[in-house]
């Protein structure tokens, strides 16, 4: 982790891109800070990036019936080819 001091109005430059200001130090120790970005870096809180990444984790997972609820939205018409090649018996 690289730690800067910075004082408002002073900023900090990440990848020749992002510019990081400080804009406020509150006496409570609350600092604002300014972002500028291009538009297709996306800038978040941590606390809301990890809600997203864990709402996505869950999106991204598939039930253990998926297939057979897929079979009864969707049964195979006459037309379909068989799903497994026939046995020789």
């Amino acid at each position: 982790m690289l730690v800067l001091t910075r004082k408002p109005n002073e900023s900090i430059v990440i990848d020749g891109v992002i510019t990081v200001t400080v804009l406020d130090v509150a006496k409570n120790g609350t600092v604002r800070l300014g972002i500028t970005a291009p538009r297709h870096h996306q800038v978040y809180r941590q606390e809301l990036f990890l809600e997203i990444q864990a709402e996505n984790r869950t999106a991204s997972t598939t039930p253990a019936d998926a297939a057979q609820m897929l079979g009864r939205l969707f049964p195979p018409t006459p037309t379909d080819p068989p799903t497994h090649p026939p046995t020789d018996s």
